[in-house]
């Protein structure tokens, strides 16, 4: 018996504990089977999510997602891996009409990077954005994440965001002749406290003030929901 097929019947098994026998087999039976067909909303699960049932291999846990009707997946660390490795799980997926998700392209929790004016930080992140446009086109992928950093303590936080917007409009520079656009994703206080960007009211304005097409938000409502609630208003108004 296959792993999977063996924790699915399980799991199948547990739910249905006050069936017959027969009727617990059957929807054991039912659960191991592939969906019929494929999520209208491209939910996407990310890779290494089912290596428990598929396997370690990329291409398995593609294959595994496309069976049970996902659309997309996503990878944050893609860029990360090598780049053959990049291109493999950019053709298997192709190979089943399947999008990838935006992948992590700046996101370091611990730095006051996108805030400062500083040369050095600067340059950093332009060789970042470089790096993912050449990433976006190896694993065809037109969005990348970004998290502006840390906030700084002793600098007024207007000068830190429009040293933010300094930032984006330089690296846009570099990813909107390519093709590759940013989505700035606001995270909570409560799990990452620190950062820069944590509202989408706040990711808004900084939109709204880069004026680019290749510069917009990615609302992730787990966060925002901790964060200022009101979900959806804020959608409409974003």
């Amino acid at each position: 018996m296959r792993r999977r097929d063996f924790l699915a019947g399980s799991l199948a098994v547990g739910a249905a504990a006050g069936l017959t026998p027969a009727a617990s087999g059957l929807a054991a039976q039912e659960s191991a089977r592939p969906g019929k067909g494929r999520f209208k909303l491209k939910y996407a699960p990310s890779i290494g999510q089912f290596k428990n049932l598929a396997g370690a291999d990329p291409k398995a846990q593609i294959q595994f997602a496309a069976d049970q009707g996902f659309g997309a997946m996503f990878d944050n660390g893609i860029m990360g891996r090598p780049p053959g490795d990049q291109e493999i799980i950019s053709r298997e997926l192709a190979a089943r009409d399947m999008t990838l998700g935006p992948f992590v392209l700046y996101a370091d929790f611990g730095v006051k990077s996108f805030v400062t004016r500083d040369k050095d930080t600067r340059e950093m992140l332009l060789k970042k954005m470089r790096q993912g446009v050449e990433t976006s086109k190896r694993v065809n992928c037109p969005w990348a994440l970004v998290v502006p950093g840390r906030y700084d303590e002793s600098l007024a936080w207007g000068y830190q965001t429009a040293n933010v917007i300094d930032n984006l409009k330089a690296c846009l520079e570099v990813c909107e002749p390519a093709g590759l656009i940013l989505v700035l994703e606001p995270l909570n206080p409560k799990d990452h406290p620190g950062l820069f960007l944590t509202r989408i009211p706040q990711a808004y304005e900084i939109c709204r003030a880069v004026d680019s097409p290749s510069c917009k938000i990615l609302n992730d409502l787990y966060h925002q929901q901790i964060t200022e609630g009101n979900l959806i208003p804020n959608i409409d108004l974003a």
